[in-house]
């Protein structure tokens, strides 16, 4: 049994994007957007962003193009305030400012999710297919990246399925419409264990309510819905369906999930205001369902894993299992930065349980600071780690991890 684990670096290997353009990370995020069609379009709302800039960056309108502050840093300063403003509001925001700051997060998490989906909307990824080929069906991925490079890939060239290919089960999955999954055992195919969440999966909307944030679906917290394909218009916020994305992405807007929601409290009402101009136009969709949004543990520093109830704990505890268990683990593209704390303690919980070491392979034109990490901190001797200096690309020699 062999563990891989993918980083940004794994996903920065994609070359076929129909934008041209490559996987962000932090630091070019917002130059990146700005590159994209997405960015000229309406539809994709970023009005509570440039207001939160505004105010407290003091960043003007039409500066925004030229910004390209770490959405890392960002993500997790808008997090933080607004954690303060929950404190100091157990009741609902009664100020302009922290009503604001509340939207701006909810909109850079579709922002965020809206420009990886821009980018994996293309053919299958070259170099993960040629990874996909190498896994046999006891191997498992790791990923914390949120794209959908590596499902594609596993689904053109293995058994592998959304149905329960991920570990975790989802409540339904769109394929043209909404079906349940398939409920067989796991057959023939790695798991796609994904930490971090993933731009495919959807669950409702959510609201600030009761000093914290809350999802509308009356179901739980961990029950999760995931997108794959379509041929016709779905049902979306506005009927703002958007064309022409392959098979595990989609425009801004995601499908609505087939619920009906929480029923609000008898003294509130749900209002919904639309400010319809020439560049704002109605979609060409339906708009029957509950709204959704992606799942994903954003980019912040301190990531709120439980906010999904059990989903994710049951993904990590899958993940240490796999690592409990393996005899090779091959790292790729991922440098184990010091924020993600919970990455070093899985991995020091997972080791601590072994009866031997595995065998370490690291993927990554900089691994100095993972074989500093997997020695003097993991306690793994240095003939059991092998080390590929270079870029994970198509062109790379698999054959090395085979």
């Amino acid at each position: 049994m062999n563990v891989i684990i993918l980083g940004a670096g794994a996903s920065k290997s994609y070359q076929d994007s129909k934008t041209k353009e490559k996987m962000p990370i932090a630091t070019d995020f917002f130059s990146t957007f700005n590159r994209l069609d997405i960015s000229k379009n309406a539809w994709v709302l970023v009005g509570y962003i440039l207001n939160y800039l505004d105010l407290f960056h003091n960043l003007k309108y039409d500066d925004f193009r030229e910004y390209n502050e770490d959405i890392e840093k960002l993500h997790s300063e808008i997090e933080n305030r607004l954690i303060e403003a929950f404190k100091l509001s157990k009741d609902g925001f009664n100020d302009i400012d922290s009503l604001m700051t509340c939207n701006a997060y909810v909109q850079l998490n579709f922002l965020f999710n809206s420009v990886i989906n821009e980018i994996q909307n293309g053919s299958v990824s070259k170099s993960h297919i040629k990874l996909a080929q190498k896994l046999s069906p006891k191997d498992s991925i790791l990923t914390f990246n949120w794209d959908t490079l590596m499902d594609r890939a596993l689904e053109q060239e293995t058994n592998w399925t959304t149905d329960n290919g991920y570990f975790v089960t989802p409540n339904l999955i769109y394929r043209n419409e909404w079906m349940s999954p398939c409920s067989q055992e796991k057959m023939d195919f790695p798991y796609l264990i994904k930490l971090h969440g993933s731009t495919n999966w959807l669950t409702s909307y959510m609201i600030a309510e009761e000093g914290k944030f809350q999802l509308l679906q009356e179901i739980a917290p961990e029950e999760f819905f995931v997108y794959e394909s379509t041929i016709k218009p779905y049902d979306t916020y506005d009927g703002r369906f958007m064309s022409g994305y392959s098979d595990f992405a989609y425009g801004y807007y995601p499908p609505n999930l087939p619920l009906i929601g929480k029923k609000l409290p008898d003294d509130m009402l749900l209002v919904r205001n639309i400010i319809r101009t020439g560049y704002n136009p109605k979609g060409v969709s339906e708009d029957k369902g509950l709204v959704s949004m992606p799942l994903i543990i954003p980019p912040v520093q301190e990531k709120k894993y439980d906010f999904y109830g059990n989903l994710f704990e049951k993904l990590w505890n899958k993940a240490e299992e796999s690592l409990i268990k393996t005899d090779k683990i091959t790292i790729i593209g991922y440098s184990f930065p010091i924020t993600d704390i919970k990455t070093d303690e899985l991995f020091k919980n997972a080791f601590s349980k072994r009866n031997s070491m595995p065998e370490i392979i690291i993927i990554n034109p900089y691994p100095e600071s993972i074989i500093e990490k997997f020695t003097f901190e993991y306690g793994i001797l240095n003939d059991k780690i092998k080390v590929y200096k270079e870029y994970f690309s198509e062109d790379f020699d698999f054959d090395k991890i085979g």
